[in-house]
């Protein structure tokens, strides 16, 4: 033993740790062979306190270990809860040795010695214990009791490792320190069976079932926050929230509390609204943040509003917390804009209704051009945390959705750098996804742009996207129905939609001759106009080339292309809306060569053609009301063109321009747009066989023309005509609504649904307030409103834009409420048959489908995206029985495919309903919890790993300091490392069924300690060497194994 000595002559057996060859547990690990019994002080116990003994400390009859806890008071009560601290760190320190001793080898004798009692264990209570001392008992009286007293607790780092100052005692003071020790002891209380608990949950048998569970529940639980009881107990809208919603609700708020930013994408219908609502109420009233929410103006009064006064009045009023705006206050003066300046300066967070309309950045603002409703709302945003609603986060291209993270990103390319994304560049990764996306569809970007896609299309690369799936949650419609099917919710139902159906109609025997000649003017070089105005510089520039602005001559190009597609889709949509875009073109092409003509020639020219089409002239002039938006007066102005008009061209320079060409061009469109004029003067609404279809429907359909109905067209010409039309035919209870309705939407919107907007049929008779069964829309009214009074659509134009379509749709095909249909059914009983289920009608010319889509690419340079997921190129989709297999792509886009993620979600939620206890099981299991089950692959030897990733959270601190980081900030990782090639999977869906396992599942154990260790420190060296190196976590951080799994 180390002995020290004084220069007089006094020496002390000190063992300190310094020594390697003599530490505390040298000293026990020899005392062990020669004692009968062992009596230990400790202020605190660890198994490692034995282990560190070896297997020496079993030759020893019996162990007594009296310690001490943390608690001041003693009370009862504090008393339990010092126990819980003791077992705490008892538990914490055997966590710790499993990290160097996978299958705690040693343990398994521990426990059986506190079973049988060979080890006893108490807790002083009476007061604060942290005594030190060792008193060993020898079998020889010849060598009687010895102790060790000092500073080291019985734990790993107090017997080894840290430098502490014990001292030896023998002869006759120990008889004394064993009156002190036995004095305590008796005034202790029991606590082995305790203790004993702590231990044994570590080293007991677990079951397969029990590690698939647990990583299936931890591999969730890494990706949401859980309930705190604030939700559970004070929470006005929590507990009307549907499981998937209160899902959705604490995904968001973990994945904002990470990056400041977090979508909510699930489809349409399936209530963003009430989650909304629970953002609102938590930030507010729990958080006591400021909240600005900014939603559609359609959907401002009849959805938030009415939701707020409903279910959170308190948050609803002048002097709130939360402030209400419509997207559209972005640009306006005054006092708006006052209020919005008001947001940028104290709001904390920002919560945006259908945040798909910010996909497009516009201008950031200069003389020529104001600033976009995008930039205004960057500017606004800065420093604060946004939640973005939208069930549709990419609508044509996957830079929709890279723009929108920007809002929060605030456009620093390297905001992702850090753990778990490690994204040094997000507008490069938008790239790399452009083109993984362009290889899985075999499609390249034409002239440059972005390729053009939509929101199935892009779930090609979005579904595995790491940054994708952190910022977004997004659950289908597939997923919710199953998932409220395995929490046993019945109350909440949707409606079946019936196969869609299509109302056939000839575009040839609408237009006549008409179809004709737009086929032959789409046929020339420049097709249908050349619309040189809009383009000068594309030909007609003879200035510098310097001078040019690239960014300005591709928008000219862009408008020219935006036109003809135009012309084409109003074409398709009706008589009506094609002859006012005639119109419209007309004039302005008129009004530009008017300030243009300079020479006698050039006015020559323009005076020919008014007088060639004098008729054109008179009717322009007698209609300026009409054609310009000017009051209606009985005398007729003497000018052609309004003189405002005219002050709006911008005159080109003839030094830089040929001015004289563009006008010889322009003259040619001019004379192109007569002859469609003069052949629509032929036309009456008798010929009109798309809107005779129309009528035809709504008379003959049993159901059509006895209850609600919607209709959408894109175009405001055509939604007006259609209301006169109608109304003329006698159809009764119709209205119109589009962008330029003066009339109180919210009104009109509660006059056709008036159950799901919080009225009824009787109150609008009381209010005297007609209700409307055939409501015609632009698609104001087609995203964000409850409009399920209807169970019936019709889509009166082709639906060029598939999002379009699934966001009309789900206007009816929404969540059912059950005493909203009840109350229906009570005041309408020949609706019963009609509630549950959803029908649609497309109005397609089957034979002239093909031209007209061959029409619009060469006018668009696009391909139709519509083919893949709605079935509507190569004439497929006519009718439900033309081609099953398009039939089943739309339903699929409609209602989404079951994601693996979303699947393995349904099965966790399967499990716990299947096993009530189940949860609270897995909550309690210890960590590294380990099994072992027959592999799937027959002769084959794997293990699975199921690990915590550690994160630090966006933006804060610096990334060198451990601090920083947490698994909570994380995510939960699964790793598949196969034995036999070295191989390891990472995707959770490929392993899933490798580790699935039923209660029965036998458990296997066959592969060698050593070899499973091997496997774990290879795994935790690939995670250090890709996962950790990318995010540059500093050295200590560490993934931690949450549970694992040998597959023999």
């Amino acid at each position: 033993m180390p002995k020290r000595s004084s220069p007089t002559g006094s020496e002390l057996f000190i063992v300190d740790n310094s020594d390697e060859d003599w530490k505390a547990a040298r000293y026990l690990h020899d005392w062990c062979q020669l004692s009968k019994s062992i009596d230990i002080a400790t202020g605190y116990f660890e198994v490692g306190g034995l282990l560190s003994l070896g297997a020496e400390w079993q030759k020893v009859d019996g162990i007594r270990i009296l310690m001490g806890d943390e608690v001041s008071r003693r009370t009862r009560k504090a008393f339990d809860e010092g126990l819980a601290q003791v077992a705490g760190k008892l538990d914490q320190s055997i966590e710790a040795e499993k990290k160097r001793n996978d299958f705690l080898d040693g343990v398994a004798a521990i426990v059986e010695a506190i079973r049988s009692r060979k080890i006893q264990c108490r807790v002083y209570r009476k007061d604060k214990f942290h005594a030190k001392a060792y008193i060993t008992h020898a079998r020889l009286d010849v060598i009687g009791s010895s102790a060790l007293v000092g500073s080291s607790n019985f734990t790993t780092p107090g017997l080894t490792q840290n430098i502490e100052l014990n001292v030896q005692i023998t002869g006759t003071p120990v008889a004394v320190l064993q009156e002190w020790y036995e004095q305590h002891w008796d005034a202790a209380e029991d606590v082995t069976e305790e203790i004993l608990k702590v231990i044994e949950r570590h080293v007991q048998d677990y079951s397969p079932f029990q590690v698939y569970a647990k990583s299936l529940y931890e591999f969730f639980r890494g990706h949401e926050l859980t309930a705190t009881e604030w939700e559970r107990q004070h929470s006005s809208i929590y507990r009307i929230l549907a499981p998937y919603q209160r899902e959705g609700y604490h995904a968001l708020l973990k994945r904002a509390s990470r990056y400041k930013g977090a979508f909510l994408c699930d489809g349409v219908g399936l209530g963003k609204t009430y989650v909304g609502l629970m953002l609102i109420e938590r930030l507010v009233v729990h958080d006591r943040l400021k909240v600005a929410l900014f939603v559609p103006k359609s959907a401002r009064k009849p959805v938030w509003e009415r939701a707020l006064r409903q279910r959170l009045p308190h948050l609803f009023g002048k002097y709130s917390q939360l402030e209400i705006f419509n997207h559209t206050d972005l640009m306006r003066g005054g006092s708006v804009a006052e209020d919005i300046e008001s947001v940028r300066q104290r709001a904390d967070v920002i919560i945006i209704d259908e945040a798909h309309h910010f996909r497009n950045t516009g201008t950031k603002g200069d003389e020529d051009d104001p600033q976009s409703r995008y930039w205004k709302l960057y500017q606004v945003a800065a420093g604060k945390t946004l939640f973005m609603l939208t069930a549709t986060p990419v609508n044509n291209r996957l830079r929709d959705l890279q723009h929108m993270i920007e809002l929060f990103s605030r456009r620093q390319a390297d905001y992702f750098k850090d753990a778990p994304l490690g994204i040094h560049s997000l507008p490069g990764h938008f790239r790399k996804m452009e083109k993984d996306l362009e290889r899985s569809l075999d499609r390249v970007a034409e002239g440059g742009d972005d390729i053009q896609t939509d929101a199935l299309e892009a779930e090609l690369v979005l579904g595995t996207d790491a940054l994708f799936q952190s910022l977004v949650v997004q659950r289908s419609r597939a997923y919710v129905r199953r998932s409220l099917e395995a929490a046993g919710d019945n109350d909440i139902l949707f409606p079946k939609p019936r196969e869609p159906q299509v109302q056939p109609y000839s575009v040839k025997q609408t237009y006549g001759k008409l179809l004709q000649m737009l086929e032959d003017a789409f046929s020339k070089e420049k097709p249908l106009f050349s619309l040189a105005i809009y383009y000068p510089y594309e030909k007609y520039y003879i200035g510098d080339e310097e001078d040019l602005d690239k960014l300005a001559t591709g928008r000219q190009k862009q408008v020219v292309s935006l036109i003809r597609t135009q012309f084409l889709k109003r074409f398709e949509s009706s008589v009506h809306a094609f002859r006012a875009s005639c119109w419209n073109l007309l004039i302005k092409l008129l009004a530009w060569v008017e300030v243009h003509v300079e020479s006698t020639h050039e006015k020559r020219l323009l005076e020919r053609w008014k007088n060639q089409h004098a008729s054109l002239i008179n009717y322009v002039q007698q209609h300026q009301h009409e054609l310009f938006g000017a009051e209606d007066s009985d005398e007729p102005e003497d000018d052609l063109i309004p003189p405002e008009m005219l002050e709006m061209v911008e005159k080109l320079p003839r030094d830089q321009f040929k001015v004289d060409e563009i006008i010889d061009e322009t003259l040619l469109d001019l004379e192109q747009i007569a002859s469609f004029l003069k052949e629509l003067e032929k036309f009456k609404p008798s010929q009109d066989k798309k809107l005779q279809a129309l009528l035809s429907l709504l008379k003959k359909d049993p159901v059509l023309k006895a209850h609600k109905v919607l209709i959408f067209s894109e175009f405001m010409d055509t939604a007006r005509y259609l209301k006169k039309e109608l109304i003329e035919a006698g159809i009764e209870g119709v209205d119109e609504i589009d962008s330029g309705t003066k009339a109180d939407r919210g009104e009109v919107i509660t006059r056709f649904s008036p159950y799901y907007n919080g009225s009824s049929s009787a109150q609008l008779v009381e209010s005297g307030k007609p209700e409307i069964r055939v409501l015609i829309a632009t698609d104001v009214l087609s995203e964000g409103l409850n409009l399920q009074d209807a169970t019936r659509l019709i889509n009166y134009d082709l639906h060029w834009n598939p999002v379009r379509l699934m966001q009309r749709i789900g206007r009816v095909d929404r969540r059912m409420d059950p005493e909203i249909e009840a109350r229906i059914v009570a005041d309408h009983p020949d609706q019963k048959k009609l509630r549950g289920e959803t029908a649609y009608w497309n109005f397609l010319p089957p034979d002239e489908l093909d031209e007209l889509l061959r029409l619009f690419k060469t006018v668009s340079k696009k391909t139709l995206r519509i083919s893949k997921t709605f079935g509507i190129e190569g004439k497929k989709l006519l009718r439900p029985e033309d081609d099953y297999q398009a039939l089943k792509e739309f339903t699929d886009a409609y209602e989404g495919t079951l994601s693996p993620l979303e699947a393995m979600h349904l099965e966790l939620q399967a499990l716990l309903k299947e096993h009530p206890e189940l949860e609270a099981q897995l909550k309690a299991l210890p960590g590294r919890v380990f099994s072992g089950k027959q592999n799937l692959k027959s002769g084959s030897r794997a293990v699975f790993m199921c690990y915590a990733l550690p994160a630090r959270q966006a933006g804060e601190g610096v990334a060198e300091d451990q601090s920083d980081w947490s698994l909570d900030a994380g995510y939960v990782q699964w790793y598949l490392h196969d034995l036999a090639d070295g191989k390891t999977v990472e995707d959770a869906a490929q392993i899933i069924d490798f580790i699935r396992a039923k209660p029965d599942t036998p458990r296997r154990c066959q592969i060698a300690p050593a070899t499973l260790k091997d496997a774990r420190e290879k795994i935790e060296k690939h995670i250090k060497n890709t996962y950790l190196k990318k995010v540059q976590a500093p050295l200590g951080v560490q993934a931690e194994l949450k549970a694992w799994l040998e597959l023999n």
